[in-house]
């Protein structure tokens, strides 16, 4: 209902700015308006399945390359340009559960 869902992330690829085991709000009808680097977006990826990574550049074909923030995500020609039919959203929050004692 109105392209809007919490999803949890599993990995660190994307740490720290989106650590392992939170919560991410997405928003897919964001995706009408332009794709810019360092969105942070969900991809439908053809080789890693669903992911989520920050915009690197997109290029003059439309294509949208992206890239992890941890040094030990994928690199930017690893992942690939991904076609904007491949995006399921935008990242729009990123919720941290509290750490148990």
């Amino acid at each position: 209902m109105f392209g809007i869902k919490f999803l949890k992330v599993k990995g660190d690829s994307m740490e720290p700015i989106i650590p392992d085991d939170c919560f991410i709000l997405v928003v897919k009808w964001l995706l009408i308006f332009p794709i810019k680097p360092e969105q942070r977006l969900v991809i439908n990826h053809p080789n890693y399945g669903v992911i989520v990574k920050t915009v690197a550049i997109v290029d003059r074909n439309g294509f949208i390359w992206s890239k992890g923030e941890s040094f030990n995500s994928l690199s930017v020609e690893e992942l690939g340009p991904v076609d904007k039919s491949q995006l399921l959203g935008r990242v729009i929050g990123i919720f941290t559960p509290k750490k148990r004692n």
